[in-house]
């Protein structure tokens, strides 16, 4: 049965499916709240009233109500009491297992009959492998609780996700005051629901773990903490690891942590290690071995970090090497200008490794921002005399204007006007390469 298949029986099943009618709430009233007694102190006197009906009770001699037939079996109540609990009730559908919940409200007051409102707040379905669908009323958005159901809703398909909060998560995983069993599929014939139920109090987190068969072979075979992992952390069992569960059943081995083990399988798998080997999946000190796959992992991490580190090297060299000859190309009859004045001598970056220099010595960014690989403006140098750096200066061939001009730091350059004003006096020498670099 493939999980289409599977969700499209479930939503007929749904759609057949009916509110509880008056006898079926009676019956599920009767399951969470017993009759009894409500003891009250008035005029210095105890007088018993009936929870049922709210009638006066004198000396009660048997556990009958004389007035309404109720058979007393739980202890005295508070004379005003609310009250509200889930009942279950397991029936199958085929090979589909459907747990049915309710909730049950009970209001008692004295000299009143009580009220009870039930109404079937969710229904959730297993197929035989294992896998569930959830058909509930809709949640308050707004509610901080988990269980505010909005009543008026109808029972619809509801879908999980492992990135819900925990108060999400458990919507779908409530506690149940008791549970009646009509019907039990052929594969859920032999797990020990009782057991299960009684040990975890109601918790239907639960049977979602025993569903699947790996589940039920976790509880049948004493992995308990394994087991209360997998309830607790509402998660499944990793594909394909199942057979190390029966590994470890043939070997007599106790899972001691959960979380360990779970990531130690894991690792074992990640190296391609034999996981049908007890020497693996069953080591005496799980610690141990799990700190040498730990340790092998790290190794392995770092390897492939320096690999790539190499490699991503040596693919920026093969790139600068590349981005080097292009600029070469491009101004190659640009580079030879050379622009003088009195003291003061301008010409562009002779090479990529002259716009690194130029950043290291003027300790700007015209090499880090990758000034070089620019098609319209070209990067000039203007030096004194005696060499010394003056400024950088990014000058655009379309328009013929001065983008920047930089010193030291990214600070004004102090010859500044001279400088502009030296190039702006030969911009008739970069017309020709202007509708080249467009």
């Amino acid at each position: 049965m493939t999980q289409k298949e599977f969700e499209r029986q479930c939503i007929a099943i749904n759609n057949r499916l009916r509110e509880p009618g008056e006898a079926m709430q009676k019956w599920i009233a009767a399951k969470i709240f017993p009759a009894g007694l409500i003891s009250r102190s008035y005029r210095r006197r105890w007088v018993q009233y009936c929870s049922e009906c709210g009638s006066e009770i004198g000396v009660p001699t048997q556990g009958v109500c004389p007035q309404c037939g109720a058979r007393w079996t739980a202890d005295p109540e508070e004379w005003e009491t609310r009250q509200s609990d889930y009942h279950m009730v397991m029936e199958a559908k085929g090979d589909i297992q459907v747990c049915r919940i309710y909730r049950a409200d009970r209001y008692t007051h004295i000299y009143k009959k009580v009220r009870i409102y039930v109404a079937e707040v969710e229904r959730i379905m297993y197929a035989p492998t294992g896998e569930r669908r959830v058909f509930a009323k809709s949640i308050g958005g707004m509610s901080y609780y988990y269980d505010a159901f909005s009543w008026r809703s109808p029972i619809t398909l509801k879908r999980e996700s492992k990135g819900m909060s925990w108060g999400a998560t458990m919507r779908y995983n409530l506690t149940v005051a008791g549970y009646t069993i009509r019907s039990l599929t052929e594969q859920w014939q032999h797990k020990e629901i009782p057991a299960l139920l009684n040990r975890w109090e109601g918790n239907t987190s639960a049977l979602r773990v025993i569903a699947y068969p790996w589940g039920e072979t976790l509880a049948k075979t004493g992995q308990v903490k394994l087991f209360n992992y997998f309830v607790r952390e509402k998660e499944q069992m990793p594909r394909g690891t199942e057979h190390a569960l029966n590994i470890c059943t043939r070997n007599h081995y106790e899972i001691s942590d959960p979380t360990m083990w779970l990531d130690h399988i894991a690792m074992l798998r990640q190296f391609g290690l034999d996981t049908h080997n007890a020497h693996y999946v069953c080591p005496k000190d799980l610690r141990a071995a799990h700190q040498q796959l730990v340790d092998r992992r790290h190794r392995e991490r770092v390897k492939r970090e320096a690999e790539q580190r190499a490699r991503r090297y040596a693919e920026k060299l093969a790139t600068m090497e590349q981005e080097k000859t292009d600029y070469q190309k491009r101004w190659a009859k640009l580079l030879p200008l050379t622009l003088t004045a009195e003291n003061l001598t301008i010409r562009p970056l002779q090479s990529v490794d002259e716009f690194a220099a130029e950043g290291t010595a003027m300790h700007h960014c015209v090499f880090e921002n990758g000034y070089y690989k620019s098609k319209q403006n070209i990067i000039l140098s203007a030096r004194d005399g005696s060499g010394a750096r003056l400024a950088t200066i990014e000058y655009c061939l379309q328009d013929g204007s001065i983008k920047q001009c930089r010193a030291a730091c990214n600070e004004v350059p102090k010859r500044d006007a001279e400088i502009r004003q030296l190039i702006t006096s030969h911009r008739k020498d970069f017309e020709p390469f202007a509708l080249r670099a467009a």
